[in-house]
């Protein structure tokens, strides 16, 4: 689905792509016109786990994340309106599983920093079945989930966030990819200086856990991003993850400072953990 805003366009686009889920979802907001059709800009492509686009060293404001190329593409938004989720569910509708995910959907009043973000959501949450892998960020890849139900939001300043609920056939299954987020995390600040590095930048990221709770876990990254599965430029990126019986639930937003001054405290992310494992 794809939302146009003014001469500012915002993509949601979620892609699953031979197999490989590589991206849960891609945001994009450019200072470029559309195209008279309504079109938004093409989104820079990357392959799973690495990316195949060199960013912009001196970007003029953020652009498209790359994600998986897709076999289909949602169709362009009318200015202005949201374009219809066309993937809906391969299961059917009040499963067992369905329920599950939806019982850990946040809204827009629930996100951090809600009166100076001022979140609203893009479009009702998309549910579907997930590839073998799904990639979170650089840093966190989760496997063997069954289910998978996303919920897209944006900003006053068109800035993202995004909720994955991931769905996993018992506790255990789960528990394992909760550490898989732990595993990724702990090392995602080596693994995005890396990245910075590969591409020319100043390794310049720092990651910190700013909240920890059973089976539940927040951090913040502050960095001078690759283009790629993040938009480029400085900013921070705001990651929960918290464990739900056999639901993994993700949560991120990013603050980008091409876009406006960083507001969130995270302070906070200990009362947005305890409102994700409600």
């Amino acid at each position: 689905m794809a939302l146009t805003v003014s001469s500012r366009s915002v993509r949601l686009a979620v892609l699953a792509g031979a197999g490989v889920l590589a991206a849960t979802a891609v945001y994009a907001v450019t200072d470029h016109a559309d195209a008279s059709e309504g079109q938004a800009p093409p989104v820079a492509a990357a392959t799973a786990g690495h990316h195949t686009t060199a960013p912009a060293t001196t970007p003029t404001g953020p652009t498209a994340p790359a994600a998986t190329p897709s076999a289909t593409q949602a169709p362009p938004a009318v200015a202005g309106k949201a374009a219809p989720v066309t993937t809906p569910s391969t299961r059917a509708p009040g499963t067992a599983g369905d329920k599950a995910l939806a019982a850990t959907r946040v809204t827009a009043r629930q996100l951090p920093d809600r009166t100076a973000q001022k979140w609203k959501e893009l479009a009702p949450p998309s549910t579907r079945r997930p590839g073998p892998e799904f990639q979170l960020n650089e840093c966190v890849t989760v496997r063997g989930a069954t289910g998978w139900q996303q919920q897209g939001f944006i900003s006053a300043h068109k800035t993202p966030a995004v909720q994955d609920s991931l769905g996993f056939p018992d506790t255990a299954s789960a528990q394992a990819a909760y550490r898989e987020v732990l595993a990724g995390m702990k090392g995602c600040e080596a693994t995005s200086r890396a990245l910075q590095k590969r591409y020319g930048l100043a390794a310049d990221a720092r990651v910190r856990q700013t909240a920890t709770a059973p089976d539940a876990a927040a951090w913040s990254r502050t960095w001078t991003a690759v283009q790629g599965l993040s938009a480029p430029g400085a900013q921070a990126n705001h990651i929960y993850a918290v464990r739900r019986g056999s639901v993994l639930v993700l949560l991120h937003f990013d603050e980008w400072d091409s876009a406006a001054p960083r507001s969130y405290d995270p302070k906070g992310d200990a009362d947005v953990l305890a409102g994700l494992t409600r």
